[in-house]
């Protein structure tokens, strides 16, 4: 037992000083687990910061602002690091040697460059600070934008198209998924009329067949009108049928910067003709044109959109003659008001219309014809008298041919198809096979 005496004391210092041996190897793993930890709060900071400035980038070029000093930096900022402006989260622009001392090193702030990259155009501090820059729609501006938190920067550079979100049409976004329509002819939900026979002696050659599928509740002969056999009928579509455009791209405040001076006063003289800029939207106020006296002449207006307000006419808009461009992006016609809306006339080029109520392809005039491509999209019923080819129809409700007329493209609708007075139609898949020719983004079933 004596020679036992003191061993606990001797175990109980054996145990401290391991203790102490981990803990010292432990120390400098903490220390470094820190400062990773405070290295990545300032990186995740510093990214936020940078997406910040982003998105302010991009609600300033929608809002159509004209006022860029105090906020922006120019090219040569950031080639050399210098930042003449930043903006602090949470508090105003610093600018200035005085105010911009401790600020590059310490806080969390960001900087942000825009520039044109169709048109060369740079929006820069100290320039084009009075006004005298507006955002143009279907511009292509490239944004930079570097985010700081306590000396870690991170860098955000994208190329922003105004007015597409993303896609095109001033300020309408265009991706929905119309693949559905590939070598489809009439994509109905419900029931398909038309004439088996579709032989036609015109300046096309329009054959027996029909060159594209037909689906439908109920596909039905008009002449014996009964169901019939045919290698095109594939009968009812199984899945959704998107025909219905989303509230958004009729309302005005979708397109922030319509030229109204030129079309809004039109008085309704029968020479009534505007030749639209390359460059701008336009507002039209449909109450001010009598029936079938304009010409809008956009041969020039590739990618931009003329908005119709006919929310205050009590008859059908009516427009005699559009011109559209010969290449690239389409021009858009805006109807904006659930109010009908209808075309007399002849179209060229390539147009795309958008109506948020019924449109008539020819009503008094049944040599109404486009010759272009065309795309029309309607939130109600479409009725063609005339000719079209080629083209792509789609209608919130129903399609009707009328009194001999002829379709060659392809057509859509929520409700039912129907050809009466021997109305041809073809498959053609000219217009949606176009990759300037777009549907806007978040159409429906209805």
């Amino acid at each position: 037992m004596k020679c036992q005496r003191g061993s606990v004391t001797v175990i109980s210092l054996a145990m401290l000083l391991f203790l102490m041996v981990v803990a010292v190897a432990w120390l400098p793993m903490m220390t470094m687990e820190k400062t990773a930890a405070a290295s990545d709060y300032r990186e995740q900071q510093a990214w936020n910061a940078a997406e910040a400035g982003y998105k302010r980038a991009v609600a300033q070029l929608e809002a159509g602002n004209a006022i860029w000093k105090d906020w922006l930096i120019d090219d040569n900022d950031l080639k050399d690091g210098t930042f003449s402006v930043v903006n602090g989260l949470g508090g105003e622009p610093q600018s200035g040697k005085e105010k911009m001392a401790g600020v590059l090193e310490n806080g969390i702030w960001y900087a942000v460059a825009i520039s044109s990259a169709t048109s060369g155009v740079e929006l820069k501090h100290g320039e084009r600070g009075d006004g005298n820059y507006t955002p143009i729609p279907g511009e292509t501006y490239v944004i930079t934008s570097i985010g700081s938190c306590d000396g870690i920067r991170k860098v955000i550079r994208k190329a922003y198209t105004l007015g597409d979100n993303g896609g095109t049409g001033g300020g309408v976004s265009d991706d929905t998924d119309l693949s559905y329509m590939s070598n489809t002819l009439v994509m109905a939900g419900g029931t398909v009329k038309v004439d088996k026979n579709q032989h036609i002696n015109q300046d096309v050659d329009i054959d027996d067949s029909f060159g594209g599928d037909l689906y439908g509740k109920n596909i039905i002969d008009i002449n014996d009108n009964q169901a019939f056999e045919h290698n095109n009928v594939k009968g009812q579509y199984g899945k959704d049928i998107k025909t219905r455009i989303p509230d958004k791209v009729f309302e005005q405040a979708t397109y922030p910067n319509m030229d109204k001076a030129t079309l809004a006063n039109f008085g309704g003289k029968h020479e009534d003709s505007v030749k639209l800029a390359a460059d701008k939207d336009y507002y039209l106020d449909a109450s001010k044109v009598i029936e079938n006296t304009l010409t809008l002449d956009a041969s020039q207006s590739a990618g931009r959109t003329i908005f119709i307000d006919n929310s205050n006419k009590n008859s059908a808009v009516n427009i005699r003659s559009i011109f559209g461009p010969e290449s690239g992006k389409p021009v858009t016609l805006v109807f904006s008001s659930p109010n009908t809306a209808m075309f007399d006339g002849t179209i060229s080029g390539r147009v795309r219309i958008l109506a948020a109520g019924d449109f008539y392809f020819g009503y008094n005039n049944n040599s109404t014809t486009s010759r272009g491509l065309l795309m029309l999209l309607a939130n109600g019923n479409v009725v063609i008298r005339g000719y079209i080819a080629p083209g792509f129809v789609s209608a919130n409700g129903n399609v009707e041919m009328q009194t001999s007329a002829v379709f060659i493209g392809q057509i859509q609708c929520k409700g039912n198809f129907s050809t009466y007075g021997n109305g041809k139609i073809k498959f053609n898949d000219t217009v949606l096979k176009d990759k300037d020719f777009k549907v806007p983004a978040g159409m429906t079933a209805g």
